[in-house]
């Protein structure tokens, strides 16, 4: 048998079946199935039992050499095409393929446009019984990993005529599956959506005071993690690499940094001490991971908010591939959104970036960061995004993610009074607008806002006039999380009401919410270069208003406040010696104030 003699298999992952069989049956296949879950397998198998050459085509240099160098174990013949080999051996591939000894040929979407390639291809004796697409998200032009060769793979497939085609990816929404077979040239593909949840995982999201508190938990969980392996850390910027790396070296511990700005060398001799278990830590951009397969990280770290679910889930899935339990922690501020707004907002060679780049990337931007700021299941977020329909046997919730451990000590109740009358405002408006809106425009809306971005005669408008917009942001985040509204779409994210909601519109029924889900934050370690700008706006504050700098903000609270870092109205009325009346008169300058460092 195949899958034991050749594999060392004794049976499927899930959905690793069904995909096989489509693919001996002779149709176009797409295949949705998550880090860890086999993919390569779903081609490899069909591609030794049609006989003749598989050609595969992957974006990643690492995935095709590990691949190969895994075939040939195997004794499986087995060559790649890559910018990384040597002359000799792209010689020796050329004729071990053209002499029909090879069962695989890897190659990059690049080498389809090259007229050596297409020549050799014409010229071989073996047939291509199967071209199988790995990382297919990458055809979609405004997708998250968008590559321009891959709009030319349908046309080099019209050209070449194989016998059976097949795509993968880990992370395609149900709106971009839509596409993924179009824009390939596959006509009417067998689609297969399987196995998002990966119960080995513990999901646990932190929202952190300052980047110091983040490195220093980052440097206590590293000290404390299980098993052999290092722990991964992504980090968000190679300086924030770099700057962990210092910090757990004055911890006694072994770690080194990954990102664009280190040479081949450099990276080759990180990646071997990270696969041979020499490194406490690997610090890591978002450059590192595609293609390496280590079956052991018991945690992985994400040091700031990933930019987009797609990025996110394909990092965290590189922890506990040998389906042993592992932990995936995120550590965010609320500055990582408006850094990567940043980011997404330039563009590399000096030029605008275009609008629909920008736009696709700040949808999947809002999407991560929306459930950051959430109470909900973070698994049911997560198969919700990706239209996983294994999503309804977590309705209720994983029972082992952060934020389920934390709903058993804040149930929901019935709210009533104010609290209520703003909920069923908030479903109520939302039920009878025929037009839907994210949650900062429903609030601006609901809160009469007057901006030229919000539309005056929306239904609603200015119906809870008086409130400010992140308490009604807070009651949406509430109902969201509750079930009775949902975010509709994955690429233009609207909010929509639910059965649940309609339950309630119609008989009058309770509003059960956690009002009180999100954690106030704990006093921690006091930024020291926040504290040094919010007491020089003190002090200019206090000179321009001709009264002693304590009839401002004491020195005692200027602590809380840096210790506590709000980003917001709502985190400001927290800090203890600020009331409404000191809120009302210097809120909006501390916080603009404070800017300069958070941001």
């Amino acid at each position: 048998m195949v899958l034991s003699d050749v594999f060392g298999h004794a049976e499927f992952r899930p959905g690793q079946t069904e995909v096989i069989r489509s693919i001996l049956a002779g149709g176009p296949t797409v295949a949705v199935l998550p880090t860890g879950a086999g993919k390569s397998l779903c081609y490899q198998l069909p591609g030794l039992l049609f006989g003749g050459t598989t050609l595969v085509i992957s974006p990643l240099i690492a995935l095709m050499r590990d691949q190969v160098q895994a075939l040939r174990k195997a004794g499986v013949q087995a060559a790649s095409f890559d910018s990384a080999q040597s002359h000799e051996e792209r010689r020796v591939a050329e004729d071990d393929f053209v002499a029909g000894k090879l069962h695989f040929l890897y190659v990059s979407p690049e080498r389809l446009s090259n007229q050596w390639f297409l020549d050799m291809l014409s010229r071989a004796s073996t047939t291509i019984s199967l071209v199988a697409i790995d990382e297919a998200h990458c055809v979609a032009r405004w997708g998250h990993d968008f590559r321009p060769d891959y709009m030319n793979i349908d046309k080099f497939l019209e050209w070449l005529q194989p016998q059976q085609t097949a795509a993968f990816t880990a992370t395609a929404t149900p709106e971009l599956r839509d596409e993924l077979g179009e824009a390939l040239g596959f006509k009417n593909p067998d689609v297969f959506v399987r196995g998002f949840l990966r119960d080995n995982i513990k999901i646990e999201t932190r929202k952190m005071n300052s980047d110091d508190a983040r490195n220093t938990e980052a440097v206590r969980l590293i000290k404390n993690r299980d098993g052999d392996a290092p722990a991964l850390v992504y980090a968000g910027t190679r300086r924030a690499c770099e700057e962990l790396v210092d910090d757990l070296a004055r911890q006694g511990l072994r770690a080194a940094f990954y990102h664009g700005g280190c040479d081949g060398e450099s990276r080759a001799i990180v990646q071997d001490q990270f696969i041979d278990n020499e490194l406490d830590a690997l610090i890591a951009t978002n450059a590192f991971g595609m293609g390496i397969d280590k079956p052991d990280i018991r945690l992985l770290i994400h040091l700031h908010l990933p930019r987009s679910f797609e990025d996110y889930y394909q990092e965290f899935g590189r922890a506990g591939r040998d389906g042993k339990a592992s932990s995936a922690v995120m550590l965010w501020r609320g500055k990582d959104y408006r850094t990567h707004d940043f980011l997404i907002k330039q563009s590399d060679d000096g030029a605008a970036p275009d609008p629909r780049h920008v736009d696709a990337s700040m949808r999947r931007l809002s999407r991560v960061y929306d459930w950051a700021q959430s109470s909900v299941c973070s698994w049911r977020r997560v198969l919700d995004y990706f239209g996983d329909p294994d999503v309804s046997e977590i309705a209720e919730g994983c029972g082992q993610c952060c934020r389920c451990a934390r709903s058993l000590n804040n149930p929901p109740q019935a709210v009533s009074g104010k609290q209520f009358e703003v909920a069923h405002t908030i479903v109520k408006s939302i039920a009878l607008s025929n037009i839907k809106y994210g949650r900062k425009k429903n609030a601006a809306i609901l809160c009469g806002s007057r901006a030229a971005t919000i539309p005056q005669c929306a239904v609603g408008h200015g119906a809870l006039k008086g409130q400010t917009l992140v308490a009604v942001e807070e009651v949406i985040q509430a109902l969201l999380d509750a079930g009775y509204l949902a975010v509709t779409g994955s690429e233009y994210p609207v909010i929509d009401i639910t059965s649940k909601a309609k339950s309630v519109l119609d008989d009058d029924g309770e509003i059960m919410l956690s009002l009180d889900s999100v954690v106030p934050q704990t006093s921690g370690a006091v930024d020291a270069n926040l504290a040094a700008i919010i007491k020089e706006w003190r002090d200019a504050k206090a000179k321009e208003m001709g009264v002693p700098a304590y009839r401002i903000f004491s020195n005692k609270v200027l602590e809380q406040i840096a210790s506590r870092a709000p980003e917001n109205e709502s985190e400001l009325l927290k800090v203890p010696g600020i009331g409404p009346a000191k809120a009302e008169e210097f809120g909006y300058e501390l916080l603009e104030a404070m800017k300069a460092v958070i941001l």
